[in-house]
């Protein structure tokens, strides 16, 4: 998938040089105005205001960043965690916030927030089709799956007897019926 920002300002908040600079790269490969590498909380929150997007390692100098996080979410701002941190250990608020776990290349988060990027501009189904795939792939490993999430999630709305409320975005009540269908157990989706 290729990205692009369209110079939309993304947070990067990592402790770790090396990662932060990888992060970095990516991102301005994507015409992304890489806000930071903030390597502090405090930093990071100064950033809020004038970040789009984010990308968030848990970690940071022996803090975790859910507090950040939790910000973010009431300012709007899409996030990804890309951290080294055990899954199992986020709070059940983040259960359905893309994780990547590293040594993953950042290219993957990239995508991954490039996708909820997306989520928030998409006006059109055609626009929406990577959107729902990249999330059906984070639920899902096996790629037949996730496009069978896909396509049932597209019938779904489609059959769905509570049509769209009037005024919604389309692409978030999308998602919305994904993470639902995902609910009653990926078994549906396998081979």
């Amino acid at each position: 998938m290729n990205c692009n920002f369209h110079g939309k300002r993304v947070l990067v908040v990592e402790d770790n040089y090396m990662v932060a600079r990888e992060i970095a790269d990516e991102l301005e490969a994507a015409n992304a105005i890489v806000v930071g590498p903030c390597a502090s909380l405090s930093d990071a929150e100064l950033q809020l205001a004038h970040s789009d997007l984010a990308v968030l390692d848990i970690d940071i100098r022996g803090s975790k960043a859910f507090d950040l996080a939790d910000r973010l979410a009431m300012l709007d701002v899409p996030y990804v965690f890309f951290s080294g941190y055990d899954r199992e250990r986020l709070p059940d608020r983040f259960a359905r916030i893309d994780f990547i776990t590293k040594p993953q290349p950042p290219l993957i988060a990239v995508q991954l927030l490039d996708a909820r990027s997306r989520e928030v501009d998409s006006h059109s189904i055609v626009e929406l089709i990577p959107v729902l795939r990249a999330r059906a792939r984070g639920f899902l490993e096996d790629p037949g799956a996730a496009d069978r999430l896909v396509e049932i999630t597209l019938r779904t709305a489609i059959d769905d007897p509570e049509p769209m409320p009037t005024g919604a975005a389309i692409g978030p009540w999308l998602l919305h019926l994904m993470e639902k269908l995902m609910d009653s157990g990926p078994g549906h989706f396998m081979n």
